[in-house]
């Protein structure tokens, strides 16, 4: 199937490997299946949302598990050479929410970056929101021609030390198709 919920969750999911790469100098795994979900929500320990929009429209989330994101987290911030005893401790602290929300901001901008560099098309995005989770959120995205059908994607993605983590994005029905000639 192609489609461009496919294409736009393969340069977020290579967006995601490049800044994880460079801001926490680690290498993850993101699994070769895309799965299709009904619907996308806030779950695990602690997520991330931001929406884009724009000439194209979405919402992309990512759910941590506590010790995913305290990896990537204290990863990041020795990286950016925070000494040891100011790096946090537990994946509900403050610092551990900024980090995150700090590392969603540049996957959403290079993501972004990235579609505009392949497709010429621009969208915006919110600031990013980072919640400890409790109980699973469902998010709802509401374009102006449509409150129901949009395509759903969660990718899984595994840290160096097997911790998991899943980025879920959701996109007005769309096709991206590239006209010759131009």
């Amino acid at each position: 199937m192609n489609t461009s919920i496919l294409t736009i969750a393969s340069i977020f999911k290579d967006a995601l490997k490049e800044v994880i790469e460079r801001s926490c100098q680690l290498k993850v795994s993101v699994s070769k299946t895309a799965q299709f979900i009904p619907g996308i929500q806030l779950s695990e320990d602690i997520g991330a949302f931001v929406n884009f929009w724009g000439n194209y429209k979405g919402l992309m989330v990512l759910n941590f598990s506590g010790d995913a994101a305290l990896e990537l987290v204290t990863a990041a911030l020795r990286n950016m050479g925070m000494p040891e005893d100011e790096i946090p401790t537990h994946y509900m602290s403050d610092d551990v929410r900024g980090a995150l929300g700090e590392l969603v901001n540049h996957i959403i901008g290079k993501a972004r970056t990235d579609i505009q560099n392949k497709f010429e098309l621009v969208a915006h995005a919110t600031i990013p929101a980072v919640v400890p989770i409790t109980t699973p959120i469902g998010l709802y995205f509401k374009t102006t021609t449509s409150s129901d059908g949009h395509p759903c994607v969660r990718l899984s993605i595994r840290t160096p030390q097997n911790h998991r983590f899943h980025m879920e994005l959701t996109t007005e029905p769309t096709l991206f198709t590239t006209l010759s000639g131009n």
